[in-house]
């Protein structure tokens, strides 16, 4: 009997630890467990710098932070999900996709959701905490379904050839001379804020189309030229009582009088609620910048 009971007390542990091994999913945790496909990181903190791999999907939940003097360096084809209000906050250097040194794009990177119904909204973002810093890029990379993708604050990231899209604001810019270039700005409430004077971010050659804004302004300094503006319910909204010079753009149209409808400013008095600025925007584009947007 005894010998009977030991028995099945055995064959239950046994059946314990195949239930345990068989039940679990592929996931990994940061905090040193297998590596297999799936490395969650709760509320992370970067001790070190730290590469991420395309061999892995990275599941973001709460905040990962990048302290100054530590580099995140997230590789070509690597895609990283972020749960309900989680962020990146930078306050060293963040590196993801293609170098800017190298010619031709590798795999891009996907920064995204984690729902499955994802939509604008969903995760926080990324935010370049006032760390005055011009090494970071983005290049090659889809960011999506955030509140405000990339929230730049007194640093001068690179954004070239990304595709930011179904955000509630893609690019916001306070105290930035980023150059965003060669990008998809698209199906944003709103695709470029810019916030203060004092500083120049280049935004050229990128395609904005349909977003409710385009580009909401109220850095009169910034510069905004050989951009394909499309199908956006306005594509630029002046928000401070100084003049904007935005030449050389392609509005869809070479009729002022359609232009004008597009570009809110102080010609719109039946619309303002505070005296605005004037948008000058010519000399027009003849015609749609054809290598604006990601390049191959």
């Amino acid at each position: 009997m005894k010998q009977q009971c030991r028995y099945i007390i055995y064959l239950s542990i046994m059946g314990f630890i195949f239930f345990i091994c068989g039940c679990g999913d592929s996931s990994s945790v940061i905090d040193g467990t297998e590596n297999v496909s799936e490395v969650i990181l709760r509320n992370h903190l970067l001790t070190s710098d730290e590469t991420w791999e395309s061999e892995n999907t990275y599941i973001v939940q709460g905040t990962l932070q990048i302290p100054s003097d530590f580099v995140l360096e997230i590789m070509p084809g690597t895609e990283v999900k972020f749960n309900k209000n989680a962020q990146i906050k930078v306050r060293g250097r963040l590196k993801i996709g293609t170098a800017i040194s190298q010619l031709a794009l590798e795999e891009l990177v996907y920064l995204t959701s984690n729902s499955v119904s994802p939509e604008s909204g969903d995760w926080k973002g990324i935010l370049f905490d006032f760390t005055h810093d011009a090494e970071s890029f983005l290049r090659g990379v889809v960011v999506e379904y955030a509140e405000t993708a990339l929230d730049i604050k007194t640093a001068s990231p690179s954004i070239i050839d990304c595709t930011l899209r179904h955000n509630e604001t893609a690019i916001a810019l306070n105290g930035s001379n980023s150059k965003i270039h060669y990008n998809a700005i698209h199906d944003n409430d709103i695709g470029i804020s810019t916030i203060e004077r004092q500083n120049r971010p280049q935004i050229e050659l990128n395609n904005i189309f349909n977003n409710k804004t385009g580009i909401h302004c109220e850095n009169v300094q910034s510069i905004i030229k050989f951009n394909n503006f499309e199908n956006n319910d306005f594509s630029l909204r002046l928000n401070v009582k100084f003049d904007l010079i935005v030449r050389e753009n392609w509005w869809d149209t070479v009729i002022n009088e359609e232009i004008n409808k597009v570009i809110l400013d102080s010609r719109d008095t039946n619309i303002i609620t505070k005296p605005l600025g004037t948008v000058f925007y010519e000399p027009i584009a003849e015609a749609r910048f054809d290598d604006a947007g990601p390049r191959e």
